[in-house]
Protein backbone atom coordinates (compact mmCIF):
# COMPACT_ATOMS: atom_id res chain seq x y z
CA UNK A 1 0.00 0.00 0.00
CA UNK A 2 2.77 2.46 0.91
CA UNK A 3 4.66 1.67 -2.30
CA UNK A 4 1.54 2.32 -4.37
CA UNK A 5 0.87 5.54 -2.48
CA UNK A 6 4.45 6.71 -2.99
CA UNK A 7 4.29 5.95 -6.69
CA UNK A 8 1.07 7.92 -6.94
CA UNK A 9 2.65 10.90 -5.22
CA UNK A 10 5.69 10.76 -7.50
CA UNK A 11 3.41 10.64 -10.56
CA UNK A 12 1.40 13.63 -9.34
CA UNK A 13 4.60 15.56 -8.64
CA UNK A 14 5.90 14.90 -12.15
CA UNK A 15 2.57 15.86 -13.67
CA UNK A 16 2.65 19.10 -11.67
CA UNK A 17 6.14 19.82 -13.03
CA UNK A 18 4.88 19.40 -16.61
CA UNK A 19 1.82 21.54 -15.89
CA UNK A 20 4.00 24.32 -14.49
CA UNK A 21 6.38 24.01 -17.44
CA UNK A 22 3.47 24.45 -19.85
CA UNK A 23 1.91 27.30 -17.89
CA UNK A 24 5.10 29.27 -17.17
CA UNK A 25 6.55 29.40 -20.69
CA UNK A 26 8.21 32.61 -21.81
CA UNK A 27 6.35 34.67 -24.37
CA UNK A 28 8.89 33.80 -27.07
CA UNK A 29 8.29 30.08 -26.53
CA UNK A 30 4.50 30.57 -26.62
CA UNK A 31 4.75 32.47 -29.91
CA UNK A 32 7.08 29.87 -31.45
CA UNK A 33 4.93 26.88 -30.43
CA UNK A 34 1.67 28.61 -31.38
CA UNK A 35 3.01 29.70 -34.77
CA UNK A 36 4.31 26.21 -35.55
CA UNK A 37 1.04 24.54 -34.52
CA UNK A 38 -1.04 27.05 -36.47
CA UNK A 39 1.03 26.66 -39.66
CA UNK A 40 0.79 22.86 -39.48
CA UNK A 41 -2.98 23.00 -38.85
CA UNK A 42 -3.57 25.38 -41.78
CA UNK A 43 -1.44 23.28 -44.14
CA UNK A 44 -3.26 20.11 -43.06
CA UNK A 45 -6.69 21.70 -43.49
CA UNK A 46 -6.06 23.33 -46.87
CA UNK A 47 -3.95 20.44 -48.19
CA UNK A 48 -6.38 17.60 -47.44
CA UNK A 49 -9.45 19.60 -48.46
CA UNK A 50 -7.75 20.52 -51.74
CA UNK A 51 -6.73 16.88 -52.29
CA UNK A 52 -10.31 15.64 -51.84
CA UNK A 53 -11.73 18.33 -54.13
CA UNK A 54 -9.00 17.71 -56.71
CA UNK A 55 -9.84 14.01 -56.97
CA UNK A 56 -13.58 14.71 -56.99
CA UNK A 57 -13.29 17.38 -59.70
CA UNK A 58 -10.75 15.65 -61.97
CA UNK A 59 -12.06 12.77 -64.03
CA UNK A 60 -8.60 11.30 -64.60
CA UNK A 61 -8.05 11.06 -60.83
CA UNK A 62 -11.38 9.43 -60.03
CA UNK A 63 -10.03 5.92 -60.44
CA UNK A 64 -10.82 3.17 -57.96
CA UNK A 65 -7.33 2.99 -56.44
CA UNK A 66 -7.58 6.68 -55.49
CA UNK A 67 -10.56 5.90 -53.25
CA UNK A 68 -7.97 4.84 -50.66
CA UNK A 69 -6.18 8.17 -51.04
CA UNK A 70 -9.49 9.98 -50.47
CA UNK A 71 -10.19 7.84 -47.39
CA UNK A 72 -6.74 8.65 -46.00
CA UNK A 73 -7.17 12.37 -46.76
CA UNK A 74 -10.65 12.42 -45.21
CA UNK A 75 -9.26 10.79 -42.06
CA UNK A 76 -6.50 13.41 -41.84
CA UNK A 77 -9.00 16.18 -42.54
CA UNK A 78 -11.35 15.04 -39.76
CA UNK A 79 -8.44 14.71 -37.34
CA UNK A 80 -7.39 18.24 -38.28
CA UNK A 81 -10.87 19.69 -37.76
CA UNK A 82 -11.86 17.75 -34.65
CA UNK A 83 -8.58 17.57 -32.69
CA UNK A 84 -5.97 20.10 -33.78
CA UNK A 85 -7.93 23.22 -32.74
CA UNK A 86 -8.13 21.84 -29.19
CA UNK A 87 -4.38 21.27 -29.06
CA UNK A 88 -3.76 24.70 -30.55
CA UNK A 89 -5.87 26.27 -27.80
CA UNK A 90 -3.86 24.42 -25.15
CA UNK A 91 -0.60 25.65 -26.68
CA UNK A 92 -1.92 29.23 -26.56
CA UNK A 93 -3.48 29.14 -23.06
CA UNK A 94 -1.05 26.75 -21.38
CA UNK A 95 -3.87 24.61 -19.92
CA UNK A 96 -6.82 22.38 -20.86
CA UNK A 97 -9.98 24.52 -20.69
CA UNK A 98 -12.56 22.13 -22.18
CA UNK A 99 -13.52 19.73 -19.38
CA UNK A 100 -13.50 15.95 -19.08
CA UNK A 101 -16.18 15.12 -21.69
CA UNK A 102 -14.31 16.84 -24.53
CA UNK A 103 -11.11 15.19 -23.29
CA UNK A 104 -12.70 11.75 -23.72
CA UNK A 105 -13.90 12.66 -27.22
CA UNK A 106 -10.55 14.06 -28.36
CA UNK A 107 -8.62 11.09 -26.99
CA UNK A 108 -10.96 8.67 -28.77
CA UNK A 109 -10.60 10.47 -32.09
CA UNK A 110 -6.79 10.49 -31.92
CA UNK A 111 -6.55 6.71 -31.47
CA UNK A 112 -9.37 6.03 -33.95
CA UNK A 113 -7.93 8.02 -36.84
CA UNK A 114 -4.38 6.76 -36.22
CA UNK A 115 -5.63 3.16 -36.47
CA UNK A 116 -7.71 3.95 -39.56
CA UNK A 117 -4.67 5.47 -41.30
CA UNK A 118 -2.50 2.39 -40.63
CA UNK A 119 -5.20 0.04 -41.97
CA UNK A 120 -5.81 2.18 -45.06
CA UNK A 121 -2.12 2.24 -45.91
CA UNK A 122 -2.10 -1.54 -45.55
CA UNK A 123 -4.87 -1.74 -48.14
CA UNK A 124 -2.90 0.60 -50.40
CA UNK A 125 0.09 -1.73 -50.13
CA UNK A 126 -2.06 -4.75 -51.01
CA UNK A 127 -3.55 -2.80 -53.92
CA UNK A 128 -0.07 -2.01 -55.26
CA UNK A 129 1.01 -5.64 -54.80
CA UNK A 130 -1.86 -7.10 -56.79
CA UNK A 131 -1.64 -4.34 -59.42
CA UNK A 132 2.08 -4.88 -60.03
CA UNK A 133 2.42 -8.64 -59.41
CA UNK A 134 -0.72 -10.08 -61.02
CA UNK A 135 -2.68 -9.79 -64.23
CA UNK A 136 -5.18 -7.03 -65.01
CA UNK A 137 -8.02 -9.56 -64.83
CA UNK A 138 -7.15 -10.58 -61.27
CA UNK A 139 -6.70 -6.94 -60.23
CA UNK A 140 -10.08 -5.93 -61.66
CA UNK A 141 -11.74 -8.92 -60.03
CA UNK A 142 -10.52 -7.94 -56.55
CA UNK A 143 -10.60 -4.16 -56.76
CA UNK A 144 -14.10 -3.37 -57.91
CA UNK A 145 -15.77 -0.21 -56.68
CA UNK A 146 -17.96 -2.12 -54.21
CA UNK A 147 -15.04 -4.17 -52.85
CA UNK A 148 -12.91 -1.09 -52.29
CA UNK A 149 -15.73 0.70 -50.48
CA UNK A 150 -16.38 -2.40 -48.35
CA UNK A 151 -12.68 -2.61 -47.43
CA UNK A 152 -12.69 1.06 -46.38
CA UNK A 153 -15.81 0.43 -44.30
CA UNK A 154 -14.02 -2.52 -42.69
CA UNK A 155 -11.16 -0.21 -41.71
CA UNK A 156 -13.64 2.18 -40.12
CA UNK A 157 -15.37 -0.62 -38.18
CA UNK A 158 -12.14 -2.28 -37.05
CA UNK A 159 -10.78 1.07 -35.88
CA UNK A 160 -13.83 1.35 -33.65
CA UNK A 161 -13.19 -2.12 -32.25
CA UNK A 162 -9.50 -1.25 -31.75
CA UNK A 163 -10.59 1.76 -29.70
CA UNK A 164 -12.66 -0.21 -27.14
CA UNK A 165 -9.79 -1.20 -24.78
CA UNK A 166 -8.52 2.38 -24.74
CA UNK A 167 -11.95 3.85 -24.03
CA UNK A 168 -12.34 1.42 -21.12
CA UNK A 169 -9.23 2.97 -19.52
CA UNK A 170 -10.42 6.60 -19.92
CA UNK A 171 -8.39 9.48 -21.28
CA UNK A 172 -6.49 12.07 -19.27
CA UNK A 173 -5.14 15.43 -20.36
CA UNK A 174 -1.37 15.20 -20.65
CA UNK A 175 0.29 18.59 -20.11
CA UNK A 176 3.40 17.48 -21.98
CA UNK A 177 1.55 16.22 -25.05
CA UNK A 178 -1.01 19.08 -25.01
CA UNK A 179 -3.79 16.58 -25.70
CA UNK A 180 -5.76 13.75 -24.11
CA UNK A 181 -4.28 10.25 -24.13
CA UNK A 182 -5.00 7.01 -22.29
CA UNK A 183 -4.41 7.29 -18.54
CA UNK A 184 -1.54 4.88 -17.91
CA UNK A 185 -0.22 3.16 -14.84
CA UNK A 186 2.43 0.53 -14.12
CA UNK A 187 -0.23 -1.98 -13.11
CA UNK A 188 0.27 -5.25 -14.99
CA UNK A 189 -3.39 -5.73 -15.89
CA UNK A 190 -3.64 -2.17 -17.19
CA UNK A 191 -0.54 -2.64 -19.32
CA UNK A 192 -1.89 -5.88 -20.80
CA UNK A 193 -5.15 -4.22 -21.81
CA UNK A 194 -3.23 -1.53 -23.69
CA UNK A 195 -0.49 -3.71 -25.19
CA UNK A 196 -2.86 -6.27 -26.77
CA UNK A 197 -4.56 -3.92 -29.27
CA UNK A 198 -1.21 -2.36 -30.23
CA UNK A 199 0.23 -5.83 -30.80
CA UNK A 200 -2.74 -6.95 -32.91
CA UNK A 201 -2.62 -3.81 -35.05
CA UNK A 202 1.14 -4.03 -35.66
CA UNK A 203 1.15 -7.76 -36.45
CA UNK A 204 -1.81 -7.33 -38.81
CA UNK A 205 -0.35 -4.44 -40.80
CA UNK A 206 3.43 -4.04 -40.71
CA UNK A 207 4.34 -7.54 -42.02
CA UNK A 208 1.77 -7.19 -44.83
CA UNK A 209 3.06 -3.75 -45.83
CA UNK A 210 6.68 -4.94 -45.73
CA UNK A 211 5.92 -8.06 -47.79
CA UNK A 212 3.91 -6.19 -50.44
CA UNK A 213 6.36 -3.36 -51.08
CA UNK A 214 9.44 -5.61 -50.94
CA UNK A 215 7.93 -7.91 -53.59
CA UNK A 216 6.83 -4.98 -55.77
CA UNK A 217 10.17 -3.18 -55.73
CA UNK A 218 12.04 -6.40 -56.36
CA UNK A 219 9.92 -7.01 -59.45
CA UNK A 220 10.40 -3.40 -60.56
CA UNK A 221 14.16 -3.76 -60.31
CA UNK A 222 14.14 -6.98 -62.33
CA UNK A 223 11.76 -5.54 -64.92
CA UNK A 224 13.83 -2.46 -65.74
CA UNK A 225 17.08 -4.39 -65.73
CA UNK A 226 15.64 -6.65 -68.44
CA UNK A 227 14.16 -3.98 -70.71
CA UNK A 228 17.04 -1.51 -70.34
CA UNK A 229 19.11 -2.91 -73.24
CA UNK A 230 16.23 -2.60 -75.74
CA UNK A 231 13.43 -0.23 -76.72
CA UNK A 232 10.85 -2.87 -77.55
CA UNK A 233 7.28 -2.59 -76.27
CA UNK A 234 7.68 1.15 -75.73
CA UNK A 235 4.00 1.75 -74.90
CA UNK A 236 3.93 -1.11 -72.45
CA UNK A 237 7.12 0.16 -70.83
CA UNK A 238 5.65 3.65 -70.43
CA UNK A 239 2.50 2.26 -68.86
CA UNK A 240 4.52 0.14 -66.46
CA UNK A 241 6.75 3.10 -65.61
CA UNK A 242 3.67 5.16 -64.71
CA UNK A 243 2.49 2.45 -62.33
CA UNK A 244 5.95 2.33 -60.78
CA UNK A 245 5.85 6.09 -60.26
CA UNK A 246 2.46 5.84 -58.54
CA UNK A 247 3.81 3.05 -56.33
CA UNK A 248 6.80 5.17 -55.34
CA UNK A 249 4.51 8.07 -54.41
CA UNK A 250 2.34 5.86 -52.22
CA UNK A 251 5.46 4.34 -50.68
CA UNK A 252 6.68 7.88 -49.90
CA UNK A 253 3.37 8.50 -48.09
CA UNK A 254 4.00 5.35 -46.06
CA UNK A 255 7.55 6.44 -45.19
CA UNK A 256 6.22 9.84 -44.10
CA UNK A 257 3.69 8.11 -41.85
CA UNK A 258 6.35 5.88 -40.28
CA UNK A 259 8.70 8.83 -39.72
CA UNK A 260 5.95 10.97 -38.16
CA UNK A 261 4.32 8.32 -35.97
CA UNK A 262 7.28 6.19 -34.83
CA UNK A 263 8.49 8.77 -32.24
CA UNK A 264 4.97 9.10 -30.74
CA UNK A 265 4.63 5.30 -30.59
CA UNK A 266 7.99 5.05 -28.79
CA UNK A 267 6.93 7.73 -26.31
CA UNK A 268 3.63 5.90 -25.74
CA UNK A 269 5.43 2.65 -24.94
CA UNK A 270 7.83 4.43 -22.58
CA UNK A 271 4.84 5.86 -20.72
CA UNK A 272 3.12 2.50 -20.74
CA UNK A 273 5.99 0.64 -19.09
CA UNK A 274 7.44 3.37 -16.87
CA UNK A 275 4.40 5.46 -15.98
CA UNK A 276 3.36 8.83 -17.31
CA UNK A 277 5.14 12.19 -17.05
CA UNK A 278 8.70 10.83 -16.87
CA UNK A 279 10.05 12.68 -19.93
CA UNK A 280 10.73 16.41 -20.40
CA UNK A 281 7.95 18.53 -21.90
CA UNK A 282 10.01 19.21 -25.04
CA UNK A 283 10.17 15.45 -25.71
CA UNK A 284 6.45 14.95 -25.12
CA UNK A 285 5.71 17.84 -27.47
CA UNK A 286 7.02 15.67 -30.32
CA UNK A 287 3.78 13.67 -30.21
CA UNK A 288 1.20 16.32 -31.17
CA UNK A 289 3.51 18.10 -33.59
CA UNK A 290 4.60 14.96 -35.45
CA UNK A 291 1.06 13.58 -35.60
CA UNK A 292 -0.25 16.87 -36.98
CA UNK A 293 2.66 17.11 -39.42
CA UNK A 294 1.69 13.76 -40.92
CA UNK A 295 -1.77 15.18 -41.71
CA UNK A 296 -0.12 18.09 -43.52
CA UNK A 297 2.60 16.26 -45.45
CA UNK A 298 0.57 13.76 -47.53
CA UNK A 299 -1.06 16.29 -49.91
CA UNK A 300 2.36 17.88 -50.42
CA UNK A 301 3.84 14.52 -51.44
CA UNK A 302 1.15 13.92 -54.07
CA UNK A 303 1.53 17.44 -55.45
CA UNK A 304 5.31 17.44 -55.53
CA UNK A 305 5.75 13.98 -57.05
CA UNK A 306 2.95 13.78 -59.61
CA UNK A 307 2.11 16.41 -62.23
CA UNK A 308 -1.52 15.32 -62.56
CA UNK A 309 -2.20 16.04 -58.87
CA UNK A 310 -0.28 19.30 -59.10
CA UNK A 311 -2.42 20.50 -62.00
CA UNK A 312 -5.60 19.43 -60.19
CA UNK A 313 -4.52 21.40 -57.10
CA UNK A 314 -4.02 24.51 -59.23
CA UNK A 315 -7.49 24.09 -60.72
CA UNK A 316 -9.07 23.81 -57.27
CA UNK A 317 -7.14 26.72 -55.74
CA UNK A 318 -7.84 28.99 -58.72
CA UNK A 319 -11.51 27.90 -58.87
CA UNK A 320 -11.23 26.57 -62.40
CA UNK A 321 -13.90 24.14 -63.53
Amino acid sequence: MNITFNRMNITLDKKKILEDSLKDRKIGMIIAETSSALIIAILALIGNLTLCLAIYGTRALRCIQNYYIVALAASDLLLTILCLPLGLTVVILGRWPFGDAICQIQGSFIYYFACFSVLTMTLIAVNRYIKMMHSVIIYQRFFTKSNVLISIAFCAIFSGIFLIPFVSQRFCFHPGKCACFVCKSRDGENQAVLIVPYTILITMTYPVITFCYSKVFRKVHLHFSRIAPSNIHENSAKSYAEEVKITKILFAVLIAFVMCWTPPFIIEFIDMFHGQYRLPRQVYLIMPFMGAANCAVNPLIYGLLQRRFREAYINVLTCRN
